[in-house]
């Protein structure tokens, strides 16, 4: 089962930012996952919230705003002054700090279907190794978004986000994608737990499994005789094991 990174190192680094990022590889994270909103000029920018109150301290509309505007923003400050002067990152520059042989997880959070597709072609179009790796999975509660992209990038991994079991088809396609379940893999909330025949049946149809966010390392061996491929979680230094040091 392979780590990643909620928002990067989250709990060590300003959320969705390349500091946190860069942490998460440091770590030995397998992946980071990062949420992407549009901005006003059309550019995905990596940030969790639809507004940058929180991380900011001063209220922008990430939609109605420029990347310019975006940029002049400190979203480091507020968690620590050793991150003073961190921007919100863009999701090209997110890419550009991707390791090889690495999992980016792309959460798009609520937008014009048309309008996010429209934005990530570009910057998908000059990955096209990566998706077809399977290193970049798009994930989103809202499967307009999903369905959108893959009609641009048909072979882009598609997850479809679950906190809710009433979202479930009532009969598990025996394989994904399918009419009924047009997605590759399902990205769970740790606090919901699926009955064994439902797993079973998912993991039987080959749907890989994320769980989210589970910060208990108690919990790892749990999910992982569960048949979980990855689980996402802020502490990613709490479930990876430091190397051992090399005898002299």
């Amino acid at each position: 089962m392979l780590i990643i990174a909620h928002r990067g190192a989250s709990a060590q680094a300003p959320e969705n930012t390349l500091a946190a990022i860069r942490r998460a590889w440091e770590l030995g994270a397998d992946g980071v996952e990062v949420d992407v909103h549009v901005t006003k000029d059309g550019v995905p920018v990596v940030i969790h919230d639809a507004d940058t109150a929180r991380v900011a301290g001063k209220k922008l509309v990430v939609g109605r705003s420029t990347l310019k505007e975006l940029k002049q923003l400190d979203v480091g400050v507020r968690f620590d002054e050793e991150f003073t002067g961190e921007t919100i990152p863009t999701l090209e520059e997110v890419l550009a700090e991707m390791p090889a042989r690495k999992y980016l997880f792309i959460e798009a959070k609520e937008a014009p279907a048309a309008q996010l597709a429209k934005a990530l072609m570009p910057i998908f179009e000059q990955h096209p190794k990566w998706i077809a790796n399977r290193q970049i999975l798009f994930m989103s509660f809202f499967p307009d978004l999903l369905w959108s992209a893959a009609t641009k990038f048909p072979d882009l991994t598609l997850l479809l986000l679950l906190d809710d079991k009433r979202r479930l088809p009532r009969r598990i396609p025996k394989r994904l994608p399918s009419d009924s379940l047009p997605v590759h893999g399902l990205g769970i909330s740790h606090k919901l737990m699926l009955r064994d025949e439902e797993r079973e049946a998912l993991l039987s149809a080959g749907a890989l499994m994320n769980v989210w966010t589970e910060n208990d390392p108690a919990m790892r061996d749990q999910w992982e005789e569960a048949g979980f491929d990855f689980l996402t979680t802020d502490v990613p230094e709490l479930f990876i094991a430091p190397t051992p040091l090399l005898s002299k």
